[in-house]
């Protein structure tokens, strides 16, 4: 699957406020767009996999591995939306595959 590449709505991403910290940029930092899940292997995700960061978050994620910069700063309301999200898409795949 080709990764979709929306010039618009990542320049929006750096308008919005870090997931992580829930700061907006400021002329000292600026807040990037992230993908996530593809460390390692060469390629970006699609923009549907992509979240504002603060870009010290940013290079945090490359310089000693995204999984961990996400354990270390994701906040208990995120991990828990993102664990939500998670059980929902399992259910609905679920009720897809063996539910008529």
């Amino acid at each position: 699957m080709k990764a979709v590449r929306d010039p618009k709505y990542l320049h929006h991403l750096r308008s919005e406020r870090c997931v992580l910290t829930g700061v907006r940029a400021t002329e000292y930092e600026s807040v990037v767009p992230m993908h996530i899940g593809t460390r390692g292997t060469g390629l970006k995700s699609g923009d549907d996999e992509v979240i504002p960061v603060r870009s010290s978050l940013h290079s945090r994620g490359h310089d000693g591995g995204e999984a961990s910069m996400l354990r270390r700063e994701a906040p208990d309301w995120l991990l828990r939306e993102a664990f939500r999200a998670y059980a929902r898409e399992q259910y609905r795949e679920w009720v897809g595959r063996y539910r008529p």
